[in-house]
């Protein structure tokens, strides 16, 4: 019950964020008529339907709900009357004549990306002293990616290709959980420092997310410095602090503890998958580049760097799968925010930037959902498939190590 709970308020607060998002943005193409010597002063609006590239010039178009469908054609800027007429697209027509190439390039990014962190995980696993092959890991991080953008619910793809590899090296548990934590620490570290190298060329322009991801940094590389250094442990007690924290919470940091004891002598090896990190989310960041350059978004390449690596790391918590809704509101917010400079000329420029943000973070998505179900094709033909009892056994233990319940008479 407490579980369906959180799945449900889980939905209400995505399912609000998904409606202030799109109450703000057109569905609706529209050619705009303003006042040129002030164009904030609308004086006529025209529902009207885009025919073709709605980035051609002078545009073709149909007006809405016309039965005989006759084209017309309309040129931007100044119509002569005093009036400037601007053609604003509507959220669907950035999807109808989309760069199928640029597109392919990007998709092609995404299932690199997945690979590269498969091998690192892999890495990590092998260094613990499990057996597990390079090819059962990458069959496992699909499963993961199927659960983590498709599967509803409290439980991530992090838990499940973990319930899969200790069913796979029985008697490697604790060994199997630390290398999910460090590789998932890893990955948003990475993400983490590839923004704030950025976002050094552009702190002008960025003050705010420079300030923010470099605390970010900041405190993870104290709190790291503190977790590898005996002597430091020792000098802020941190076996005593971990001990006096609430039960749940303090289970989680002792976990994590744990895993920094079993990767303590191995510096090299977390410092190349860091680097390792930081080359796979370049890759990463990439395919949302091309993505947006297959729908004419028009905000330069830098921008993405910084932009899209503070989106990944807020859309961590999790809400819903793949970050649905929580994306789309930083897409729209960030892209509004710094994206509308890069539209000059254009009015109501951050309006249009932020519905091009959406269209970008909801085909982004739902490209990234298509490509989870090449985990669930690995689920479907999986033989030793983990079960709900298998995740409900391992919930429970989690909670039980962590001194939250006893484990239930039997287990």
């Amino acid at each position: 019950m407490k579980r369906l709970a959180i799945v449900l308020l889980k939905l209400v607060v995505v399912a609000t964020l998904m409606w202030l998002v799109f109450r703000t943005i057109h569905f609706e193409d529209r050619l705009v008529w303003r006042r040129a010597a002030d164009l904030d002063v609308v004086v006529q609006e025209q529902v009207i339907e885009i025919v073709g590239p709605w980035k051609r010039e002078p545009v073709t178009y149909t007006l809405a709900g016309d039965p005989e469908q006759r084209r017309r054609t309309a040129s931007r800027g100044p119509t002569g009357d005093g009036l400037a007429l601007q053609v604003e697209p509507g959220f669907l027509t950035y999807w109808q004549h989309l760069d199928p190439w640029w597109f392919a390039l990007g998709a092609s990014c995404y299932f690199l990306t997945v690979l590269i962190a498969g091998t690192r995980w892999w890495w990590l696993l092998r260094v613990n002293g499990t057996d597990v092959s390079l090819r059962e890991t990458l069959r496992f991080t699909w499963i993961g990616v199927f659960f983590n953008s498709v599967v509803p619910g409290a439980t991530g793809g992090d838990v499940i290709k973990a319930i899969y590899i200790m069913k796979r090296c029985a008697g490697h548990r604790v060994q199997v959980l630390v290398s999910v934590i460090v590789d998932r620490v890893l990955g948003l570290a990475s993400l983490a420092l590839l923004g704030a190298v950025v976002v050094l060329f552009a702190l002008d322009r960025f003050p705010e997310i420079a300030v923010a991801i470099w605390g970010v940094i900041g405190g993870v590389g104290l709190l790291g410095v503190v977790a590898f250094s005996k002597r430091l442990r020792n000098l802020v007690r941190l076996k005593w602090l971990l001990e006096r924290l609430p039960a749940r919470l303090g289970g989680v940091l002792k976990l994590i503890d744990q895993a920094v004891f079993f990767y303590r002598d191995h510096k090299v090896v977390i410092g190349a998958s860091l680097l390792a990190g930081v080359g796979n989310h370049v890759i990463s960041v990439g395919s949302v580049v091309c993505i947006g350059h297959s729908l004419g978004i028009e905000l330069p390449t830098f921008e993405y760097f910084v932009l899209i690596p503070v989106i990944n790391i807020v859309s961590v918590v999790p809400l819903m799968p793949n970050g649905w809704g929580l994306g789309e509101w930083l897409y729209k917010g960030l892209f509004e925010a710094y994206g509308a400079p890069f539209l000059p000329g254009v009015p109501n420029a951050a309006q249009a930037m932020g519905t091009r943000g959406v269209a970008l973070s909801v085909l982004y998505r739902l490209h990234l959902t298509f490509w989870s179900l090449l985990g669930g094709l690995f689920v479907l033909f999986e033989k030793d498939r983990v079960t709900k009892a298998d995740i409900d056994r391992e919930v429970e233990l989690e909670r039980h190590e962590a001194g939250v319940e006893p484990p239930e008479p039997g287990r």
